[in-house]
Formats: C-alpha cells, sequence, structure tokens
C-alpha cells in the first residue's frame, strides 16, 4: 500500500480548495488554512466579471459534490463575477468540507521543518523524513501544527508590484498609500465616491489597468467633471494588445474599447511614462513622470495602481527553495514557459510535474504563485497543477 500523508494546504481559494478534494480523492489527509474567509482573495476583486467562463473555472469533482448536497449551480457558459463564483461554488465547497477541514481566519505566518534549519540535512531523503511545521496565527494567539506535505496555493493578490522605476517605491509612494488604490478599483461600486468628479491617475497597462479606464469612462457620463489620465511605461499603440480569434470574446471587447479611448479625448494618455515620485500636497498629489526624455508633473486627487502583483516569498523563507530570478516563479515553470510560444496561454501546454518540484521534498508552490509575476495564469491550470503533482507523488511515494 502507498503511504498516505497528511497535506497542508495553505490558502482556500479556487486552487486550494480544488486541492483539498482532490487529495482527499487519492487517500490522504487534509488540512486547509486561511487567513480570511474562503475564496477571500477572490472576494477582494467581487466587483469583476471574469473572462473565462464558470464551466473552465470549476472541476468535475467539486461541481458533482456540490450536486450531491442539492446545491443550484450555474450554467458551464455563464460569466460570473467574483462575488457570484464565492457565492455560487467556493463558499458552498468549502461548507461541504467543514471547519474541520478549512481553518478560515488561521493566517500562516510561516513554514518550516521540525528541528531542522534551512542549511542542514541539504540531501532530499533525510529532510523527507523531518515533518513540515507550521507556525498558525488567529487574533491573538498562535500554535503550530504538523504535516507530511505542504502545497502553497496563497496567490500573489495580498502583495501587489510598486508604482515607481524599476519596479522600485516611487519616491513618497508610502507616505501617499491612503490615495493610492493598488489592483482593480471598485469604481462604479463602492468605491465610487472615490473617483467622481476627481482627477484621476491609472498607472499600468495589462487587464487590471484597461478595467480601470472602461470604469472611470463609464463613470463619467453621470459624474461629468471626472478626469482621467492614464500613464504606461511601455510605448505600444494601441495600448492594450488584442489577440487574433480570442477564444475569449469578453477580454477582446475590453481591449478594444480602452484601445478606442487611449485614441480620444475622453482620456489624457500618456505612454512611455515612468512614475518616479509622488508628494500630497494640498492640492491632492503631485506625481512626476519621466518619459526618457524630460520630466513633468501633474497633480491628481486619486491613483489606481494597476501594476501587478508578486508572490510573498517569506511565508517558505525557511525552506529550501529555488526560484527564477527574473520572475520569481518556480524555476522549472518559468523555463517551461519561456519555452512556450503558443499566442495565447489559453491554448498553452500543460507542464509535467518536475516542473513544479523545489530542493525542499513535499513542499509545492501551486496556483498563480507558481508563475511568479508571469501574469498569464488561468484557475484550470492550476487544477491541472495539483492533479499533476499528486499523481506524481503517488509515483514517488517510498
Amino acid at each position: 500500500m502507498k503511504l498516505r500523508k497528511h497535506i497542508a494546504i495553505v490558502g482556500a481559494g479556487p486552487i486550494g480548495l480544488e486541492a483539498a478534494l482532490a487529495a482527499m480523492a487519492h487517500g490522504h489527509r487534509v488540512s486547509v488554512f486561511e487567513r480570511g474567509e474562503a475564496g477571500d482573495a477572490v472576494r477582494r476583486w467581487g466587483h469583476v466579471r471574469m473572462f473565462s467562463p464558470f464551466g473552465m473555472n470549476v472541476s468535475l469533482r467539486g461541481i458533482e459534490r456540490l450536486k450531491k448536497r442539492g446545491h443550484a449551480l450555474p450554467d458551464p457558459d455563464a460569466i460570473l463575477t467574483g462575488t457570484e463564483f464565492v457565492a455560487q461554488y467556493l463558499a458552498p465547497l468549502a461548507d461541504t468540507l467543514g471547519e474541520e477541514i478549512v481553518h478560515t481566519n488561521a493566517e500562516v505566518v510561516a513554514i518550516g521543518r521540525c528541528d531542522v534549519l534551512k542549511h542542514e540535512k541539504k540531501d532530499e531523503a533525510s529532510r523527507r523524513e523531518t515533518p513540515f511545521r507550521l507556525l498558525l496565527r488567529r487574533g491573538g494567539r498562535e500554535w503550530a501544527e504538523e504535516a507530511d506535505a505542504v502545497f502553497d496555493c496563497t496567490g500573489t493578490f495580498s502583495t501587489p508590484n510598486h508604482l515607481g522605476d524599476g519596479g522600485m517605491p516611487a519616491i513618497g509612494e508610502a507616505a501617499c498609500k491612503p490615495l493610492i488604490t493598488y489592483g482593480v478599483a471598485d469604481i462604479l461600486g463602492r468605491q465610487r465616491w472615490i473617483f467622481e468628479d476627481r482627477r484621476v491617475l491609472v498607472v499600468g497597462s495589462g487587464h487590471s489597468a484597461a478595467t480601470a479606464i472602461r470604469d472611470l469612462a463609464k463613470l463619467r457620463e453621470e459624474a461629468v467633471d471626472t478626469e482621467i489620465i492614464w500613464a504606461t511605461r511601455r510605448g505600444m499603440m494601441p495600448p492594450c494588445r488584442r489577440i487574433e480569434n480570442d477564444p475569449l470574446p469578453i477580454r477582446d471587447r475590453l481591449a478594444a474599447e480602452v484601445n478606442d479611448l487611449a485614441e480620444s479625448e475622453k482620456i489624457d494618455f500618456r505612454r512611455d511614462s515612468t512614475v518616479l515620485a509622488l508628494h500630497q500636497n494640498e492640492d491632492g498629489v503631485t506625481i512626476t513622470l519621466c518619459d526618457f526624455a524630460s520630466n513633468e508633473t501633474v497633480t491628481v486627487d486619486r491613483i489606481i495602481a494597476a501594476v501587478g502583483f508578486r508572490p510573498d516569498l517569506e511565508l517558505a523563507r525557511e525552506l529550501q527553495t529555488r526560484l527564477c530570478c527574473a520572475t520569481e516563479s518556480v524555476y522549472n515553470l518559468a523555463a517551461a514557459l519561456l519555452g512556450d510560444s503558443e499566442s495565447d496561454y489559453l491554448s498553452g501546454n500543460s507542464h509535467s510535474p518536475e516542473t513544479l518540484l523545489h530542493p525542499e521534498p513535499g513542499y509545492f508552490t501551486l496556483g498563480m504563485k507558481s508563475y511568479g509575476r508571469t501574469p498569464d495564469f488561468l484557475i484550470r491550470t492550476g487544477r491541472e497543477q495539483v492533479e499533476s503533482v499528486l499523481g506524481w507523488m503517488e509515483k514517488n511515494d517510498d
């Protein structure tokens, strides 16, 4: 018989919950730790409508589990918001697992090995014999748990990139944080009052920035004094790349819409612009922008920093991890991603479980965090990673 393990899963998002179901199906005992509620990160961008349909973001295992318990599920082709995805799939799925498996409001502070330092027992076999130790915190209470393996499914949403030149914080960025919204702002919903009839700078060139530009343009139809400045570091024109015959029509419509806005007089579009410094004053925030030829300043009321996210590397600081020096993704996975030549990540390759291995035996970075700063990640990819790793563990179990 294969030895069944106790697997600690960090994060109860789309990948963490699917990992729990899959590991249980393989006969393992699982404990899921989430510092917020189930689907915490998805809740924070809950106002955003997803590009991909519901059926692409769920597993057959999860669907069957919910149907057996009488839950009504969306149509597979439905395009849900993040809030709807949590309410109709993630939260019910976590409820079916129960509190004995999914431990919410339980933050994993650090992961190490019992009585073994990072530099000790460097060979894989001797480290594998020592269980993992997880330091957990809930409110003012701290305790430790042990596990045979760890799946780190924490994602990257909680660690946004900085605004400044070279990926560093801009001068004055820390002092101006109360006036900066990182990630995807809820411009047409609960944060509307922050942006309406204000002068707003959006920094970034990805789909989060495009979403902000589109929503600000819609807001200005009613709040006519709203002013929009869009700064991108690269000089591409149009700024948002479109994919030929895009299989995700909502994504394509967004790109087309914001490209038209960039060429219109409705927004002040500034390409080749890098944020150097921010200074808060009585008029708002004065920002120094560099366009490689000269510096100029603009003063705004609010800033939306749609500049991407990075993995939190502190969690596994005491483990022997191997990461790409450029993207901070799992090293072998980064090499595989670099070798892919597909024009759209929807048709990208599934990678072997060996691409997800760290020198630390039994520790796996799965989901969006495995991609590091590379943005082209799909929930479907994370589910494939889980199945791949569990199959590898079955074959390599001593």
